[in-house]
């Protein structure tokens, strides 16, 4: 079990000069506090880089050159850093030194001293890869801010599920007795080859023996090819891996990206929408004038109705007079009613009517209707011309001209926020490739299918053969026969004692999960966990139900898997948590704090003052809580790690 006992760092991101933390005891909590900016992930970062060599961003995998610290580079003009991890592994003292120095080539040295004995290269990588494997390594450093590699395990179709199912077995120790079975396979290949031989020295089985040996060939080939194909199938998942995760730093980015395809999408169709105006507008340009002066014309037209009514009127009265002119020459009563009208009265309105009858003012009064009239038929077609269309048309195309300035505007806005996040067409590259290497997955999937069928069949072949041998009076070595049937019956063993040591470890996993989660979750209702066949844990109910978990209940599934795995694995070591209360309301923070202890033997939290009230955490932790740091502003780019509390 890997045990820390110190961390140095130097010039390693704000942290310029050398900074020390001290582990003094092998069980207990670490608590560092830091505000935002001042260097909490980057020290998360520390642990990784001294482990593995490795920095990961929050929105893009970092090089080492970008952790440089910036005021001691500018100071010395050069850029360079170091990692210092002193831990204890298996009783014995360790001491893992990483540098980094721009003008060196390589620019990185890793130095792993055991004992106070420094080992070679090789030697170096091997025990590591023993002590803290990569493939485990976020069972190490819990970032709470990429737990949605944890969801996938409940997605039997996600291949980043199915690669942290494959690190959850190496955390248990499931390769190991893999391992062993594949010693005993090959143990069985070379004793079933050795009877082989045995049966074809005898002349009675050499044909028969010869057959079974080329079948073994052509079995071993197969084999081969078979092999090769899972390690290229291992290839390109760690590849996919690789991709997802850096695609889940760039989330943002991600979402950035869909935005900007869908608002280029719509300044398409926008710019398709003013061709269509502008030509619609065209369309009316001919006649635009008589539109213009359409409203007018409406306007004019109501007057031009009265003169047109009133020379109507005139009309009528004109012809009215002409008839009784006529009836009061001829008669000598009223024409209206018939009564004797006086001769004074007779003459006084004979002369009346004699102007209005004239044939003068009758002609005036049918020139001016006909005037009238003709005015008002010009004016009646202007009015007629559409200008609302017109109005209406314009209307739209203004508007569509003001949603393409909107649409530019936020365009130009993610295309500056992506820029800060990092290279469009690299984000893209980052998808083509995720794609190409699934298509490349469900190929060499295909190949070990049809490999797996020929396996099959030719061991059909090998056993039938086998068979025939047997049949024959002809003893092989008893040794040798006594080799191949206990290998054979190992393997058997082998093939399901895996099966049963993995239901185990599962149902021990499920168990102590269970547990942890209880202590985590303030809902009461919430019973326990259930794990599924690649180690996803699903909330149940008092009901015995399965519960639709939130944002924050996943952080706390997570957490409780981790705790789990820690006190069922072949690998332990300390969990190194950033981020770790982000998706938590107060309560279940709290939870998480008290329960801290039962994390790992080591627990380093990396945290901000206010995230969880202190008093109440010194309180629930006691003892368990060894030391206490806070990371101390001096410059924007120099950050310095003070003790604030020792018990």
């Amino acid at each position: 079990m890997l045990t820390l006992q110190g961390l140095a760092v130097r010039d390693f991101g704000p942290y310029r000069g050398r900074q020390d933390m001290a582990f003094s005891r092998d069980r207990g909590v670490y608590i560092i506090y830091g505000p935002n900016g001042r260097g909490k992930t980057t020290l998360h970062n520390a642990f990784r880089y001294a482990l593995y060599g490795e920095i990961l961003g929050r929105r893009r995998a970092e090089e080492a050159r970008d952790l440089a610290n910036t005021e001691a580079k500018k100071q010395v003009g050069y850029g360079s850093f170091e990692t210092i991890l002193d831990f204890e592994y298996g009783g014995v003292q360790h001491r893992l030194t990483r540098r980094y120095d721009e003008r060196k080539q390589p620019h990185e040295l890793a130095l792993l001293e055991r004992a106070g004995v420094p080992l070679a290269q090789d030697d170096m990588e091997k025990t590591l890869q023993t002590i803290a494997p990569y493939s485990v390594s976020q069972f190490f450093l819990f970032d709470g801010e990429l737990l949605r590699q944890y969801e996938n395990l409940l997605d039997k179709d996600s291949e980043e599920g199915e690669a942290l199912e494959k690190s959850i077995e190496r955390v248990l120790g499931i390769p190991i007795v893999g391992n062993a079975r594949a010693d005993v396979a090959e143990l069985h290949k070379f004793a079933d080859r050795q009877l082989t031989e045995q049966y074809a020295t005898s002349d009675k089985t050499r044909r028969t023996a010869l057959s079974l040996r080329e079948a073994q060939d052509v079995a071993g080939r197969q084999q081969q090819a078979r092999d090769e194909i899972v390690e290229r199938i291992d290839m390109v998942q760690d590849q996919i891996t690789d991709l997802e995760l850096q695609l889940r730093e760039q989330e943002k980015s991600e979402r950035i990206l869909g935005a900007l395809d869908n608002l280029r999408q719509r300044q398409a169709s926008l710019d398709l929408r003013e061709r269509e105006a502008i030509a619609g507008l065209d369309e009316l340009t001919g006649g635009l004038w008589k539109a213009v002066l359409s409203r007018s014309a409406a306007q004019r037209l109501a007057a031009v109705e009265a003169e047109v009514e009133s020379a109507e009127a005139d009309l009528l009265a004109a012809s009215a007079a002409v008839r009784d002119l006529a009836h009061l020459h001829a008669e000598t009563n009223c024409p209206v009613c018939h009564r004797d009208v006086p001769e004074k009265l007779r003459s006084q309105l004979t002369s009346e009517l004699k102007a209005a009858a004239s044939v003068t003012h009758h002609a005036a009064v049918e020139a001016r209707l006909s005037e009238a009239r003709h005015r008002r038929r010009v004016l009646q077609a202007l009015a007629s011309e559409d200008a609302r269309l017109v109005a209406e048309r314009d209307k739209g195309l203004r508007s569509v001209r003001f949603e393409q300035q909107e649409v530019r505007a936020d365009i130009i806005g993610l295309e500056q926020e992506l820029a800060e996040l990092g290279s469009e067409t690299a984000l893209r590259d980052l998808t083509a490739k995720r794609v190409e290497r699934q298509t490349q997955l469900n190929r060499e999937r295909d190949r070990l299918q049809a490999c797996d069928k020929e396996l099959h069949d030719q061991s059909l072949v090998i056993e039938e053969l086998k068979r025939r041998l047997r049949k024959e009076q002809v003893q092989p070595d008893p040794s040798i026969a006594l080799k191949e049937q206990l290998t054979h019956a190992l393997m058997q063993l082998f093939a399901g004692s895996i099966d049963a040591y993995r239901a185990k470890l599962r149902r021990r996993v499920e168990a102590r999960a269970s547990e942890i989660f209880r202590q985590l979750a303030s809902e009461t209702d919430y019973v326990g966990l259930r794990i599924t066949d690649r180690y996803g844990l699903e909330i149940i109910d008092s009901d015995g139900e399965v519960v639709r978990r939130s944002a924050g209940y996943e952080h706390l599934v997570a957490l409780s898997l981790i705790a789990a795995l820690q006190d069922s694995a072949a690998v332990r070591g300390p969990v190194i948590m950033d981020y770790p209360f982000g998706r938590l309301d107060t309560d279940n923070t709290a939870r998480v704090v008290a329960a801290l202890p039962r994390m790992a033997r080591q627990v380093v939290l990396l945290s901000f003052d206010g995230e969880f009230d202190r008093t109440e955490a010194l309180n629930a932790l006691g003892s368990n809580l060894v030391a206490e740091y806070e990371l101390e502003r001096v410059t924007s780019k120099h950050t310095r790690i003070q003790p604030r509390r020792t018990i």
